[in-house]
């Protein structure tokens, strides 16, 4: 077993010692231990183990000291399991066996909490708390669970939308295209935020199946926007486009230039008016596949840009390994721009890279015409943000491709 190791414990060892942080857990092969906790300066023994039992199991799911002292009663022969080891094993594991391990892990520990305040009176407020955070941690578990169910049929039920945010041009503040982001509006909670269900699909896989969707939707969607809009509220730097988010579990099943390609050519969409976001993690995690992926790509005419950069490994090697068009500056930069010159500097470094790089630079959570002015005077190329308009529907960004009155800035 990787990352586990055979250990020996002779009679009177201790093998866990109450109070200090643990990162490993034991499985007892040979011998038996004690279970002491410690109260007015004496142990307490509140239980024994013998051989197949496992011991410190707890240090795999938190970082809290020990709660009890383990001892051994004989020679034990054990093997140690380290947090890395468990932690990589339960990620590879099927992700309803996952998120149903992380149940029963936290109703165990609640359950040791409830047991030590009945035997021993004097633990009554550790215990209380133990079992609230405890609690708080299975409401958790159980809400990840409905969410990944519900989630599945979601998309069946047209609760899936995508609403869209202006890109703006810079140079002339006419409209560049648009990014499509997804949004849950669920039947009984009302619009669920994509920071709770997103990542529940990246981590269940179901955001490959999201991610499709999106697209062909994308696809119908820029066809719409183009035939609505004004062409004189419309950049001419570039085609008007849409951007569409895709995760690294959408480049691991290892034909995601295919999907892509079967898209564009069913919708009858031109290659140039779908943009692919990805994240700085995604180039490191799956760094082979999602090259040659990305090269096919462009090669087919779609354009990748790099979404929050500066948020990840912000490890600029890359940059030249990967077939990048346009990087978006990560909107905490572009926050922090005015009150902080070190965050001012960075971004001026991050359109100066970009620029000497052949790469366009795509400003996020513009809020204010001072960031906007400031940005351009940067050399920035595209923007977003509130300032300009927060993301919408359909129908509405059909409106807004009608009706934009492009906004002067200093």
């Amino acid at each position: 077993m990787a990352g586990s190791t055979k250990k020996i414990f002779k009679k009177g060892d201790l093998l866990i010692r109450e109070g200090e942080q643990g990162d490993r857990a034991y499985v007892l092969e040979s011998g038996s231990v004690e279970i002491l906790i410690q109260r007015d300066g004496a142990l307490i023994q509140i239980g024994t183990r013998g051989a197949g039992s496992i011991i410190g199991e707890m240090a795999m799911i938190d970082d809290r000291p020990r709660t009890a002292t383990v001892r051994a009663l004989e020679d034990c022969q054990v093997m140690e399991i380290s947090r890395d080891d468990f932690s990589h094993r339960v990620d590879s594991a099927d992700p309803i066996l996952k998120m149903v391990m992380r149940v029963i892990m936290t109703r165990y520990r609640d359950m040791i909490s409830r047991s030590q305040f009945v035997q021993i009176p004097t633990l009554s407020t550790t215990a209380a708390e133990s079992t609230e955070n405890n609690d708080e941690l299975h409401k958790l578990a159980v809400s990840t669970i409905k969410i990944h169910h519900e989630l599945k049929t979601a998309l069946e039920r047209n609760e899936l939308v995508l609403y869209y945010q202006p890109i703006i041009d810079l140079q002339n503040m006419k409209i560049a295209g648009f990014e499509a982001l997804m949004r849950w509006k669920h039947p009984e909670r009302g619009m669920i935020s994509p920071g709770v269900f997103i990542p529940v699909a990246e981590e269940s896989g179901l955001i490959v199946d999201l991610s499709r969707w999106a697209l062909d939707v994308s696809c119908d969607a820029v066809k719409s926007i183009r035939q609505a809009a004004n062409p004189k509220l419309l950049s001419t730097a570039y085609p008007l486009s849409v951007s569409v988010n895709f995760s690294v579990k959408d480049f691991a099943s290892g034909n995601f230039f295919n999907q892509v390609q079967s898209t564009l050519r069913d919708k009858g969409t031109d290659p140039s008016y779908i943009h692919l976001e990805i994240t700085e993690s995604l180039l490191m995690e799956a760094p082979g596949p999602a090259k040659e992926a990305l090269e096919k790509c462009r090669q087919l005419g779609v354009s990748v840009s790099i979404d929050d950069f500066g948020t990840g490994y912000s490890s600029l090697s890359y940059l030249h390994f990967f077939p990048i068009d346009n990087l978006k500056i990560d909107q905490s930069f572009i926050r922090s721009m005015s009150k902080q010159p070190s965050s001012y500097m960075l971004v001026k470094s991050i359109i100066g890279l970009a620029h000497n790089m052949n790469m366009k630079v795509i400003a996020e959570g513009i809020e204010t015409e001072e960031e906007a002015s400031t940005i351009k005077g940067l050399g920035c190329e595209e923007c977003q943000g509130f300032w300009f308009a927060r993301p919408m529907p359909l129908e509405d960004a059909l409106k807004f491709v009608q009706n934009w009155v492009p906004t002067k800035i200093a």
